[in-house]
């Protein structure tokens, strides 16, 4: 009988050692990063984990706009360079993942057009800053204005001014990416 209530004891701490571990593990729900239309088709979609290779193309809606194609930039020297210093987009819009939330700070430094911020968390969009100019030709990097969201974000889309109207991009709006 005594060996009998050992294994039993044994066989529960196993079990509920199991259910902690699934839930520190694995957590639970879905995907802090993932929203459920993304889940429902994943093959379609990047993995859940969403990583991206820096500069990697992807195609991306948000709310009832079109489809459109984005560059991804993930690493601290893309970030930091954005789209400074070209002439055009290349691609419709660039996509600033940064993989945590933070409170980042944009400046227009080097940039030759004038561009719509997107804030975004968890792939909700919580901001939008339109119509922010490229700076007058003469004004020092010191003088440039930067541009916050009001709350931090794990995200932030840059794309041609006037873009976000013309798309009907707002408030709330999922953003979703598949691959190209």
């Amino acid at each position: 009988m005594r060996k009998l209530r050992t294994i039993l004891l044994f066989v529960l701490g196993v079990v509920i050692l199991g259910a902690i571990l699934g839930v520190i593990l694995g957590g639970c729900g879905r995907s802090r990063f993932l929203p459920r239309s993304l889940s429902r088709s994943l093959p379609r979609f990047l993995p859940q984990t969403l990583v991206f290779r820096d500069h990697q193309l992807v195609t991306a809606q948000l709310g009832n706009s079109p489809q459109f194609k984005l560059e991804v930039v993930n690493t601290p020297q893309s970030i930091t360079q954005g789209l400074g210093g070209r002439d055009e987009l290349g691609v419709e819009g660039m996509l600033f993942v940064f993989g945590q939330e933070l409170m980042p700070a944009f400046w227009m430094k080097e940039m030759r057009f004038d561009l719509d911020l997107v804030w975004i968390k968890d792939m909700r969009v919580v901001e939008i800053t339109e119509r922010v100019p490229a700076p007058i030709e003469g004004v020092s990097a010191t003088q440039l204005p930067t541009y916050s969201p009001s709350q931090s974000v794990d995200m932030v889309l840059e794309v041609k001014a006037g873009q976000v109207q013309e798309w009907g991009i707002y408030l709330d709006s999922e953003l979703i990416l598949s691959s190209v």
